[in-house]
């Protein structure tokens, strides 16, 4: 054979034959690859990923914190009985109704042992109060009628008083004392133990009594209905709603058994069915409609129907828990005569934490109102979830007033803070013509 071909034979041969494996790099000569693919190395272009993680690091550790010590469980057992049925809690508010105020909340839930209920609050200083009684009997004879009594009253000259809005810049303001009792029966499609867990629908009919008397500290420009006037009212009214807000179908088998902690989910096992509670605080789908009318006379001219309908409807975008809520809302106080009106206090508002939050409590006034809201939520760590929201809204004194050119907007961000079973809190910042940076927080949730 020549030698250039016996050289082919053997350079085919080296290529064809399995290589030995290599040796194995030393522990220093080996190259990291984890971060190929990451910013981190170039800080400038990490920047929002540092920005996001500095705001949301303090926070999940200060949850897990708050879940290792068991922070919510001490401070129920330092307020409430062993029994979790009857507390005392302070109370306290920055603003509002009362302006810088103190005071107490009570609540009795077993009372009389036939599982009543009762809880009470009071908050005030040297000129403003705010206080509220309700009894509730969840369940007539156990079945689906229910009934509550409750009381309210308020007495507030503070400037950030709903009632005073856009009157703030007038240089004058109104003074509010009011107080009403009402007494409500019900009826609802879902009670017993599933209560919570299927959709629901209610009805339910209302008889009140109220008092108004508001009297300005200065002159005003401009008619205020019901001005230096005391006026007692009565009314009588019904609304019905359905809500099956984040139902899931009862299934027959579940993926684990049911004293496994599920994430975000609370189990049911009944009638042969495994059903989960719906998180209204959090919902992925399903949504709300009501309708609710009232009918009040009342000393003087007073004499108007009050009628309102609202609706919620909730879809999941890119991800199962990534939520697009929508919400439309009508209210109209109607006066019924040319020589019949409506007390300032009692027309619908608009501003304030839950309808078009980039302006203050009660900031626009009418007799009609038009809401319109869309709000993007996300979890961020396990029941923390982030929201950003876009309201639009318009206040009238007859339909023909309503215009598209008319809605005043708002927009902002916030986290809200829920249990599995309820919603505890909620911050939020919002900017409107009105206002460039307007923060607040809630204790309670409306959409």
């Amino acid at each position: 054979m020549r030698p250039r071909s016996l050289l082919l034979v053997l350079l085919l041969a080296a290529l064809a034959a399995p290589s030995p494996a290599p040796a194995a790099p030393a522990e220093a000569d080996r190259t990291d690859t984890t971060d190929v693919y990451e910013t981190r190395r170039n800080h400038l272009l990490a920047l929002p990923k540092y920005a996001w993680n500095a705001l949301v690091h303090p926070i999940g550790r200060f949850t897990i914190w708050v879940e290792h010590e068991q922070v919510p469980a001490r401070v129920l057992d330092l307020f409430t009985n062993e029994a979790e049925t009857f507390g005392v809690f302070p109370y306290g508010a920055l603003g509002g109704e009362t302006g810088t105020a103190g005071g107490l909340t009570t609540f009795h839930t077993d009372l009389f042992g036939r599982g009543k209920g009762f809880s009470a609050n009071l908050i005030g200083n040297r000129d403003n109060y705010k206080g509220a009684a309700l009894y509730d009997d969840p369940g007539i004879g156990g079945g689906p009628w229910y009934w509550n009594a409750s009381v309210e009253a308020l007495r507030t000259g503070h400037e950030n008083a709903t009632i005073n809005g856009e009157l703030r810049g007038s240089g004058s303001l109104l003074q509010l004392e009011q107080r009403d009792a009402r007494i409500t029966l019900g009826r609802r499609s879902n009670y017993g133990e599933t209560d919570g867990y299927e959709p629901e629908a209610v009805i339910e009919l209302r008889l009140s009594h109220g008092f108004r008397e508001f009297v300005a500290d200065g002159p005003l420009s401009g008619g205020i209905p019901g001005l230096n006037e005391a006026i007692n009212q009565l009314s009588v009214g019904a609304s019905a709603a359905f809500d099956d807000r984040d139902f899931k179908a009862p299934t027959t088998t579940i993926s684990h058994s049911l004293n496994y902690q599920f994430p975000g989910r609370v189990l049911l096992f009944a009638d042969d069915h495994y059903y989960s509670l719906r998180d209204t605080a959090f919902p992925e789908r399903g949504g709300l409609a009501g309708i609710e009318a009232d009918y009040v006379v009342g000393s003087g001219d007073v004499r108007y129907i009050r009628y309102a309908a609202e609706f919620h409807r909730f879809f999941t975008l890119f991800y199962r828990d990534r939520i697009l809520g929508i919400r439309v809302r009508l209210e109209n106080a109607h006066p019924l005569g040319e020589d019949s009106l409506v007390p300032y206090s009692d027309m619908p508002a608009l501003g304030g934490g839950q309808r078009l939050r980039g302006y203050r409590r009660g900031y626009f006034r009418n007799q009609g109102s038009l809401l319109l809201g869309a709000e993007y939520r996300y979890p961020i760590w396990d029941t923390w979830n982030a929201f950003l929201f876009w309201d639009e809204g318009q206040v009238f004194g007859r339909y023909g007033d309503l215009e598209a050119g008319r809605f005043e907007y708002s927009f902002g961000a916030g986290i809200s803070v829920r249990t599995e079973r309820a919603f505890l809190f909620g911050l939020r910042i919002a900017r409107s013509e009105e206002e460039k940076a307007l923060t607040g927080f809630s204790l309670e949730k409306e959409f």
